[in-house]
């Protein structure tokens, strides 16, 4: 609906008249239409000037609309900001991979950050970034070989036929195990030389039963009775003198026939009968030391000297046993075969410890002594490598390839290392450096982030706070690895505990 107003304003020299008409719609919008004339009055001229103006209204929904979508705006603003000041308390240092990533670009230290309770469980302990000698690498090629000294040949000490063959090419065998049975001439004629031999004692014991009988010692009874005989006319006639009824000369007579009586019975007793004991004991002991010897070559010779019943098995068998525990590398013998003494039938190799021998150039051996640590790497092990020391070095060089033999002890858990494999041989010799040291730390310092090799170290000032840094390896030796950069002497780091702080540190970057 059309609505219209009029104001007049006047001045001095200048005359306003505004007429407006407005046209509302229903919806609250519209249009407004004002007529501005303006008078001027200057020197006895005047001067009208008419304009006209039209403003659009808007409509009042849209206007409400806004002004709502302004207060929403508003308030979302607000309610961000104050869950970002609680979750983020002022001060808190970037965990798990957004301090990784963002620590670069914004130069902030990891941490990782444990509770008293946490530190002692996992039993965190410090310790200082040392130096020490720097060595060198130098690597030549070897050659894996068994270790002779836990090699063992399995020989028989008899001739005879193979009756049996137990043991394989490549079984593994413990010490006592069989490997063979012998037939063998000479163990059964030991054998009978056993038998006749217990014959000829249980002969000898009777015997000496016998002589030590008191019915059988005739000369022994005789002087015996003797002597009874003497002492009792000796004391009739010691009481026919105290009645005074016998003569002092009989008295004389019966104590000198006492006397010799007596004599002859100590004589018979103490000479006669001992001899013919001791004659009977010599030979009883005699057969013992000779079954006890037969016996004893048995055993040298590997028999079976335990008796039993022998009328019911072959006593000429022989079996051929290992003498150690090992791996069944060799087997020259089957079964039918004839075999003499001393021949080698059996290798027995134990391989939880092999050689390796590395050919060293003449210009290089110098370098090396007893003891200098090594590290073996070979195919058949994969990237990893296995620690060894110098254990021998040949005092004679090869002539045609002008070098020197070096052995390396080398454990084999799993025997991953086979007799004949080729293997790169690493000696850690001394550099000719000119500070001769380098810094290294406990291996166990040393973790692994991804592509990054760190440390951590304890935050100074702040309890249970603990920092990464970044470090550059150059390999590990002795249990300590060599650090090329990111440490310092003095400066310490964890070492047991080192684990446990990566975990966090990797649970962190998760949450």
């Amino acid at each position: 609906m059309p609505d219209k107003y009029a104001r007049q304003e006047s001045g001095r020299d200048t005359t306003v008249n505004e007429v407006t008409a407005s046209n509302e719609a229903a919806d609250g919008g519209g249009a407004v239409v004002t007529e501005r004339r303006v008078s001027h009055v200057d020197g006895g001229s005047a001067t009208e000037v008419t304009t006209f103006e039209e403003t659009r209204r808007s409509p009042r929904r849209n206007r409400n609309l806004v002004i709502i979508a302004a207060f929403a705006a508003l308030a979302l603003v607000v309610v961000v900001l104050l869950l970002w000041s609680r979750g983020k308390p002022a001060g808190q240092e970037k965990t798990g991979a957004e301090a990784a990533q963002g620590g670069e670009k914004t130069g902030v230290t990891n941490e990782v950050v444990l509770s008293p309770e946490a530190v002692k469980t996992a039993g965190i302990e410090v310790e200082g970034v040392t130096q020490r000698p720097a060595v060198a690498l130098m690597r030549v090629t070897g050659t894996v070989e068994s270790n002779q000294q836990q090699t063992q040949e399995v020989t028989p000490l008899v001739g005879g036929r193979v009756e049996r063959v137990y043991a394989a090419l490549g079984d593994r065998v413990r010490a006592g195990s069989a490997l063979a049975t012998i037939s063998s001439p000479q163990i059964a004629q030991l054998h009978a030389k056993l038998h006749e031999s217990e014959t000829h004692l249980q002969l000898a014991e009777r015997n000496l039963q016998r002589v030590q009988r008191s019915e059988n010692r005739v000369a022994v009874l005789q002087a015996k009775a003797r002597l009874d005989e003497a002492e009792a006319a000796l004391n009739r006639t010691r009481r026919l003198v105290d009645l005074g009824a016998g003569a002092g000369k009989d008295l004389v007579a019966a104590e000198t026939a006492y006397k010799t009586a007596k004599a002859e019975h100590d004589f018979q007793s103490n000479i006669l009968l001992n001899k013919e004991v001791q004659e009977a004991r010599a030979e009883v002991e005699t057969t013992r030391a000779d079954i006890s010897h037969i016996k004893d070559e048995m055993r040298a010779l590997g028999a079976d000297a335990d008796g039993g019943n022998e009328q019911h098995r072959d006593t000429s068998l022989i079996t051929l046993r290992a003498p150690s525990s090992g791996t069944i590398s060799e087997r020259l013998v089957n079964p039918g075969a004839g075999v003499e003494a001393g021949k080698h039938l059996f290798t027995v190799a134990n391989l939880s410890t092999v050689w390796v021998v590395a050919n060293v150039p003449e210009g290089q051996v110098g370098l090396l002594r007893l003891g200098t640590p090594a590290e073996v790497r070979s195919a058949a092990i994969g990237s990893g490598a296995i620690a060894g020391r110098v254990s021998y070095i040949d005092p004679q060089l090869n002539e045609g390839t002008r070098t020197a033999r070096v052995r390396v002890d080398v454990a084999n858990p799993g025997e991953r290392l086979k007799v004949g494999m080729f293997a790169d041989v690493g000696f850690q010799t001394s550099t000719e450096a000119a500070t001769g040291q380098e810094l290294v730390v406990p291996a166990s310092a040393v973790q692994r982030l991804g592509a990054k090799t760190i440390v951590f170290m304890e935050k100074q000032g702040e309890a249970g706070v603990f920092v990464v840094r970044e470090v550059e390896v150059g390999g590990e030796t002795d249990g300590y690895a060599r650090i090329i950069s990111g440490l310092k002497l003095g400066e310490a780091v964890v070492t047991k505990g080192a684990f446990t702080l990566k975990t966090q540190l990797e649970k962190g970057s998760l949450e």
